[in-house]
């Protein structure tokens, strides 16, 4: 069946060419455009993952991996792992647009060193470290060549969430083993329990297929009938150390594999590649040509050293004896700056280290709340004199109708009592902060991040709250009547007493939360969850009180 082409401009976003697809799945990825609401020239680049289940003939049983994956990335906050911005539904099917990176996947280009390839590793190691520190914890499970993007300077990025599993500080079950055959770890085809170390198992499989130049649907090649991987097939330089440590990366028996992506990290780091056809490589061919020569002179030397015991029947000339001392000096000349080149490549490696050891260390800090917003470590918008006096006036005067504070950071500011009315606050980061008994009144908080924010007694009245993060926020006796929380995240959120009515809540996570008592007539129920949800004297949508 021919798919029809894709056209997205009635929604604001504008093709620019297909980055892949898959016609059995009828899955395609597109580049796209959009064009930036605060400057209409320029225009903002973002992939668009579409699913078309009309025209593969299936059912729309392919939605789950895509909610899935939108429940995942609307969590996670890392400069690696690609944000969700959107997601709408077609006449065919679903999609979800994402910010888009510049960089290839490993699968389109796989020629690297064995250097480098430790650069990758530790790179997404980076990543992997950070999704199982976060509570809950996220298990990938699907960690390929096709799904690890690296730019120029061999950042990784992570992508695909579409498998991925949250645990809630608990191991989780595998029952239906998924992911890619040959990356899958043997206890997930078990239907073991899945651990920090199943994701350290496909990494280690990725690594290989680096080292050994292999594609993805040839991993099987590499693997014996006892389901260890043959390392005789990579490159005979290796470091015997960094070989060691993939062996144990990819260890079938779980209990002899790294037991979480920190350890593996910090065994990685301690391993140095000293051997010459790493190291060179990694500088330029120029300098593994200067070696080489430098090698066959060493061989002279070695000549040289027989003349100089005194072998007998050798009679040398004049010439002959200022050639040798010329190479000698050559050779001489040559070890010196080999010396030199390494303790260089020494110092680029220490340099580039620390530097991921910053940025992993900035990512991961704690809010702190003695520092204005725009000196806070997770906050990447630039420093905004207007929205800098808007926060002055708000903290004093706690009041501050229409203003525009998009992408700020008001983590554990204590706003009680304030006056928001109709207030820009989309995409920022209010993660604590208080903001009981204040009227934020179709106040725009698209995509905020709220959890821990406390909104007891606040008025909410037709705000805009879609794709927020609202997690284990109190949102007790608060008026939300006719608010948007679609595809928002109220995990063990407070709403007891809560006004809901005419609320929309399409495909918004519930899970734990507590709506005792809360009003939600006239409210759409439909293919919201409610199964683990608190409802005792909630008012339904038919007008009947729940039992």
């Amino acid at each position: 069946m021919t798919m029809q082409k894709s056209d997205f401009s009635h929604l604001g976003y504008e093709i620019h060419q297909e980055l892949g697809r898959n016609r059995f799945g009828g899955r395609i990825t597109h580049l796209a455009e959009v064009e930036n609401p605060s400057n209409q020239v320029v225009k903002n680049k973002v992939v668009i993952k579409e699913f078309r289940f009309a025209d593969v003939g299936t059912d729309w049983s392919g939605f789950k991996a895509y909610e899935r994956e939108i429940e995942v990335l609307q969590q996670l906050d890392h400069p690696r792992i690609p944000r969700y911005l959107s997601s709408f539904e077609t006449s065919t099917g679903f999609c979800l647009v994402q910010e888009y990176k510049d960089a290839p996947s490993l699968a389109v280009n796989n020629n690297f060193t064995a250097q480098q390839v430790k650069q990758i590793a530790t790179s997404v190691l980076e990543i992997l470290v950070y999704l199982q520190q976060r509570t809950p914890q996220i298990i990938h499970r699907d960690i390929k060549p096709e799904n690890i993007l690296v730019d120029k300077n061999l950042n990784a990025y992570l992508v695909d969430f579409g498998f991925a599993r949250v645990t809630d500080g608990e191991i989780a079950l595998s029952s239906i083993a998924s992911g890619t055959p040959g990356f899958i770890p043997p206890e997930e085809y078990v239907g073991r329990n899945l651990t920090e170390a199943s994701d350290l198992y496909s990494l280690g499989v990725t690594l290989i297929c680096l080292l050994s130049n292999t594609r993805s649907v040839d991993v099987a090649r590499l693997i014996d009938d006892n389901h260890r991987f043959d390392f005789k097939s990579l490159r005979s330089h290796l470091n015997p150390q960094f070989v060691e440590w993939l062996r144990q990366m990819v260890e079938p028996n779980i209990k002899n594999r790294f037991t979480s992506a920190s350890v593996a990290l910090e065994s990685l780091k301690k391993i140095s590649f000293t051997l010459k056809s790493d190291r060179i490589k990694v500088v330029s061919p120029k300098t593994e040509l200067n070696v080489i020569q430098g090698i066959k002179f060493l061989g002279i030397i070695w000549l040289l050293n027989l003349v100089s015991q005194g072998i007998e029947n050798v009679s040398i000339s004049q010439q002959q004896q200022r050639q040798i001392q010329q190479q000698r000096s050559q050779i001489s000349r040559l070890l010196s700056k080999q010396q030199r080149l390494e303790y260089r490549i020494n110092k680029l490696d220490r340099i580039q280290r620390e530097q991921r050891i910053r940025n992993f260390r900035r990512w991961n800090q704690p809010y702190n709340s003695s520092l204005p917003y725009f000196t806070q470590p997770n906050n990447t918008i630039p420093f905004n004199n207007q929205k800098a006096s808007l926060i002055a006036k708000l903290q004093t005067t706690k009041e501050c109708n229409n203003c525009d504070l998009k992408n700020v950071n008001l983590a554990n500011f204590q706003l009680s009592t304030s006056n928001l009315k109709n207030v820009n606050l989309a995409y920022s980061n209010l993660v604590n902060a208080n903001f009981n008994s204040s009227d934020l009144s179709s106040a725009n908080l698209r995509y905020t991040n709220l959890e821990n924010t406390r909104f007891k007694n606040t008025n909410l009245q037709n705000a805009n709250l879609r794709g927020a993060k609202l997690r284990n926020a109190n949102l007790s006796n608060t008026n939300l009547s006719n608010a948007n929380l679609m595809y928002a995240n109220l995990y063990n959120a407070d709403l007891r007493g809560a006004d809901l009515r005419g609320v929309k809540l399409s495909r918004t996570t519930l899970n734990g939360a507590d709506l005792r008592g809360a009003n939600l007539r006239y409210t759409n129920l439909e293919r919201v969850n409610l199964s683990n949800v608190k409802l005792q004297g909630a008012i339904m949508p038919d007008g009947k009180k729940h039992e």
